[in-house]
């Protein structure tokens, strides 16, 4: 009875939450099919369980997996994506984007949803048809979220993100900002932060993407000239790094950290800061696609992507 098992968890949690059949499932699966698989009546793939129990904080510790030969080609596509975007491989990443594609479910709202927030990305790092990206980005949360803008602001029911939506609202965050909307970059990135400081997400998940959300947000903190909050928010996250052991964002968390340094009259100390993470992008030889450290650094890039 592992189905029906399944459901019954899935059901006693989303009740716990306040939310009906149909909030949970928008955007994932129709509230039929949710009901079915409450009931036992439906198996359910891994793709729609994962998006569910994201949507849930406390439901990352049920294990449970069911892939077809095809879901598992494109799983392993979304993380090939994801590493080369993050480090920014970018023959490398387009290339896995098209097999994506070539694999990818028209009809599937997870396939639609990946090809569009990845192609925004892949669009901001090489500076292409930037007109494109925050529109693009809209489009894919849309997908699962079509009253974000409701959601966001919304005080009456606490905020469900599956981690795909978090991302994509973090590329919003960043988007936002480049057009100078530091207002509303601001109020999404604060939002996601606190997002994942309240909520009880997954363990690995999580400390994959607060480093992540508190880069991008000291970045916005430098733009803003914060730089005394902007070091803070990047010291909290070099150490979840070190933590974990997770180095992608490290690098930048430590630019960051010295722009806000020697803008705030600290010369050495961002020196420090500096020689760290030109010492951790030496170690691979790879400067994110910029050819040399002075090139990284001086970018003054956010983070688009980790993985």
């Amino acid at each position: 009875m592992p189905t029906y098992g399944v459901g019954n968890v899935i059901r006693e949690m989303r009740t716990r939450l306040g939310y009906t059949q149909e909030e949970l499932a928008f955007g994932i699966c129709t509230t039929g099919t949710l009901s079915r698989i409450e009931n036992g009546n439906e198996i359910i793939s891994r793709r729609v369980f994962e998006a569910l129990c994201s949507r849930m904080p406390g439901m990352h510790h049920v294990f449970f997996s069911f892939d077809t030969k095809k879901e598992m080609q494109r799983s392993k596509l979304c993380k090939q994506t994801l590493l080369y975007l993050a480090l920014r491989k970018l023959p490398e990443s387009k290339a896995a984007m098209k097999q994506y594609k070539q694999l990818a479910d028209e009809q599937n709202p997870f396939c639609i949803q990946f090809q569009l927030y990845t192609e925004a990305i892949y669009q901001a790092i090489v500076k292409e048809r930037e007109e494109e990206i925050l529109p693009k980005l809209k489009n894919a949360l849309k997908i699962t979220m079509p009253d974000y803008q409701t959601r966001l602001h919304s005080i009456r029911k606490p905020l469900m993100l599956t981690y795909d939506e978090l991302y994509i609202l973090s590329n919003m965050g960043i988007a936002y900002a480049k057009l100078q909307d530091t207002e509303l970059a601001f109020h999404i990135l604060y939002l996601l932060k606190g997002y994942i400081e309240t909520q009880d997400l997954d363990v690995e998940e999580s400390m994959t993407a607060y480093p992540m959300i508190l880069g991008n947000f000291a970045w916005l903190l430098e733009l803003q000239g914060r730089f005394e909050e902007a070091v803070k928010q990047c010291d909290i996250g070099i150490h979840i790094c070190d933590t974990t052991g997770r180095y992608t964002v490290l690098p930048h968390l430590l630019c960051i950290k010295a722009w806000c340094l020697t803008a705030s009259g600290c010369p050495e100390t961002a020196k420090k800061s500096r020689q760290q993470a030109k010492a951790i992008l030496d170690i691979s030889d790879n400067y994110k696609g910029y050819g040399s450290f002075q090139k990284f650094y001086k970018a003054r890039e956010p983070i688009y992507v980790t993985f």
